[in-house]
């Protein structure tokens, strides 16, 4: 199975700190398009817009409907800081939300479950996990078959990157969503993110993990103790998740080199 894993387009009407996160956004799907039409899904993980305004919600669904991907490609989506949840909702009727009204659900395909979960919370960039959406993951975790390999997909980072001191806009209930996960190693495998705009992979208790830089603006890593944030120009990319039966594995594919010299 192969999974495209993009996050952070930050759509909007103009460009944001001179960069135009549309033309950028374009460019990743039409490279999806040409080399990955064969994919088995497509997630964005949140941050879908840079505001959660209406007017940028309407662009991006323009821009879906414009590049005609395959069905089996329409994109699943998820919430981040810089969304809207009501705005969302409004704008993207079809897509499943819990009892709360959490921008949460999950889809079986196959042997594999897959998991969407909300940890937006107004007016704050940090990742939140309320008690009523924890209950909700929890369940939905009792209730999935063993025979089942779960996959989540998340905006926030749910570990600190580095050192908890300079992760100042991760998921603030860890300790809480680790012993969720942590009850349930045996079913899930790999935890999908986005938000800090860069790439990393690792694991987390035996769970593996990995996040893709933006399609729009790549931010630099911070091995520092004290919290920062920084460009350099970086290269943007997407992720490309290959699941066998014997492994998983993750590919970057930095979308704006479009010049391959293949070898004959």
């Amino acid at each position: 199975m192969k999974i495209i894993h993009l996050s952070d387009p930050h759509i909007y009407t103009d460009k944001i700190h001179s960069i135009d996160p549309v033309d950028r956004f374009k460019k990743a799907l039409d490279h999806i398009i040409i080399n990955h039409s064969d994919a088995d899904l497509f997630a964005i993980t949140g941050d879908i817009t840079d505001l959660g305004d209406k007017e940028s919600y309407q662009l991006f669904i323009e821009i879906i409907k414009e590049k005609k991907l395959p069905q089996k490609l329409k994109p699943q989506l998820i919430i981040g800081n810089h969304d809207n949840r009501e705005e969302f909702k409004i704008n993207f009727p079809s897509v499943e939300t819990d009892n709360n009204g959490f921008v949460q659900y999950f889809i079986d395909r196959e042997d594999k479950r897959f998991i969407f979960i909300d940890t937006n919370l107004i007016n704050t960039h940090a990742g939140h996990y309320c008690e009523d959406r924890q209950e909700w993951f929890t369940k939905i975790l009792n209730e999935t078959s063993k025979n089942k390999n779960i996959y989540v997909f998340m905006h926030h980072n749910p570990l600190a990157l580095v050192k908890d001191e300079s992760d100042g806009i991760g998921l603030k209930q860890k300790e809480e969503f680790k012993k969720i996960i942590f009850s349930n190693k045996e079913k899930i495998k790999h935890i999908f993110f986005g938000h800090q705009h860069i790439t990393s992979s690792g694991s987390y208790g035996g769970i593996t993990f990995s996040s893709p830089r933006s399609t729009w603006s790549p931010l630099i890593p911070n091995f520092s103790n004290e919290y920062r944030l920084g460009t350099a120009n970086t290269d943007t990319n997407y992720n490309v998740a290959i699941i066998r039966s014997d492994a998983l594995v993750i590919h970057t594919e930095d979308f704006l080199k479009t010049e391959v010299n293949w070898f004959k």
